[in-house]
């Protein structure tokens, strides 16, 4: 599986991290959203392949994300990943060898 081809939903380059969904594993629970300290997601028009809204990141607050990963914990269809921006370069580069 290749990083670059899951979706970004933010990439904070001040903390060195990205927040990626895997947008058709989604099944639109919304426990990303409720599980989120600083209330940075919100579900979305997009339907993906299993007919669920996706969840999204509210205008103007992707900078508040503090890569707690309580999304990715919490996510029973594991589809968001946060990776620190080094650990995304070493996968990226395993994946092309």
């Amino acid at each position: 599986m290749s990083w670059s081809k899951i979706p970004k939903l933010l990439e904070n380059e001040e903390k060195n991290f990205s927040l990626f969904l895997n947008k058709n594993r989604c099944g639109g629970c919304q426990v990303c959203v409720y599980l989120c300290p600083t209330g940075i997601l919100e579900m979305g028009d997009e339907l993906n392949m299993r007919i669920a809204y996706i969840p999204r990141v509210k205008e103007g607050k992707a900078k508040y994300c503090t890569a707690c990963k309580r999304c990715e914990y919490g996510c029973p269809d594991w589809c968001l990943y946060i990776l620190q921006e080094t650990e995304n370069e070493n996968v990226a580069n395993k994946a092309k060898v």
